[in-house]
Formats: C-alpha cells, structure tokens, sequence
C-alpha cells in the first residue's frame, strides 16, 4: 500500500526505460520520478497525488535489477567529423 506506482505501471515505467536505453537514449535517474508523476496522474482517483520521494528512484533501482547505470560518453571528435557528414 506504500508503493508509489501499482506493479502495472512500473512494468510500464520499465519497458519504457529499455526501450529508451536500446535506442541510445538512455534516461537520466533524476528524470525517472518525474516520469512516475506523470504516470500516477493519469490514474482515474479523485485523491491528489504528491510526487515520489526524493530517495524513490534509487529504490526503484534496486527494487529492479534489470535496469543498470550506464556513463554514456561523447564520441571522440575525429570519430565525429568522419562518419556524421556523410549521413547528412
């Protein structure tokens, strides 16, 4: 009863982020509360909802092991200038 989003929607809230992360854009942790605010507003509940926690993302982390930190690195400059202008 103390959990913030119902097992549903965390499910959600994880395919999301690995979707995210497959694609290359991986999700900042401090960006994963406001995600679960905006997923427990669409709730059809008439009680006010606060958003989580200043600590609910790091339990999030931990309550879900298949969800792992990454340090995402820019690319080199010479890697850069050789392979985007062809693209474009």
């Amino acid at each position: 009863s103390q959990q913030y989003l119902t097992p549903d929607e965390e499910k959600a809230v994880i395919k999301f982020l690995l979707l995210m992360s497959n694609l290359g854009q991986p999700v900042r942790i401090k960006f994963i509360p406001s995600l679960a605010f905006c997923v427990a507003r669409n709730r059809l509940k008439n009680k006010p909802i606060k958003p989580p926690g200043k600590n609910w993302a790091r339990g999030f982390k931990k309550r879900h092991p298949e969800l792992k930190a990454k340090t995402v690195r820019a690319i080199n400059w010479k890697r850069h200038r050789n392979n985007i202008y062809n693209k474009i």
